[in-house]
């Protein structure tokens, strides 16, 4: 690969940067490759859990050299999305942190049943009577909208855990509806906010992640550049690095 060629990295976290509250090794030293050769660097999650605000406050903790712009995550996405939109009435099934950055957003959320519009988000807190909610939310909402489907997720330790797929799938089930839209990766749409926020070109990112059913998909689809890192090589034709072993890939 030619480093002339990139213009901006778009990293994974879970599984990528750090595991839970573990950074993993060599990930500080890539993201200093990238930054000392003048290539804009991002930080991209579908997880919602946590507002941008504590992701970014994890980075730095974790050694991280990073800028609260610079993280985007699959929330702050969406309230991104329904400012676009004009989307209010919001009822959120997931967690207080993605309550907190649509409030913080100046969007209106009800969490009550008469809600117009549904947004699901990760929540390890579910309890069935926040799913009753949602399903009843869900079964006449104008959108319902989800931050991802994803199945897995890796967490401390790279302990595999249940991703926001689980909350997503029954909502969809019980309510007999799909979601109209998915905010998170593999869709594109947040490599479409990094172009129109910072003027780059799709050809000219970097996506550098540990799951072929986001990560890659999404810069495939998008038109970006990638490097499938970890574990994951499940699929024939991508070949699997350290996230230590991407600067030795450029020329």
């Amino acid at each position: 690969m030619e480093i002339d060629n990139v213009k901006a990295v778009m990293f994974d976290l879970d599984g990528t940067v750090y595991y839970g509250s573990q950074i993993i090794s060599g990930a500080n030293q890539t993201i200093a490759f990238f930054r000392n050769n003048g290539i804009r660097v991002f930080f991209t999650t579908n997880n919602s859990t946590m507002a941008r605000r504590r992701v970014y406050e994890r980075l730095v903790k974790l050694g991280v050299d990073c800028k609260l712009d610079e993280v985007i995550t699959s929330g702050y996405l969406a309230t991104v999305y329904a400012k676009k939109e004009s989307l209010k009435d919001i009822h959120i099934f997931g967690s207080v942190d993605l309550i907190l950055e649509f409030e913080a957003q100046g969007i209106n959320v009800n969490q009550d049943e008469d809600a117009e519009n549904l947004l699901i988000g990760y929540d390890p807190s579910m309890t069935y009577e926040n799913l009753t909610r949602a399903i009843h939310v869900a079964l006449h909402a104008n959108v319902i909208m989800a931050c991802n489907r994803e199945r897995i997720f890796p967490g401390e330790n790279g302990r595999v855990l249940p991703g926001c797929g689980a909350m997503t799938a029954p909502i969809e089930w019980c309510a007999n509806r799909t979601c109209d839209l998915v905010i998170g990766k593999p869709n594109t749409l947040m490599v479409k906010y990094l172009c129109c926020e910072y003027r780059l070109e799709p050809e000219r990112i970097l996506v550098i992640g540990d799951t072929y059913e986001s990560d890659i998909i999404m810069a495939h689809d998008a038109g970006c550049q990638s490097v499938l890192i970890g574990n994951d090589d499940l699929y024939s034709g991508e070949t699997v690095f350290s996230i230590a072993e991407i600067p030795s890939l450029f020329v």
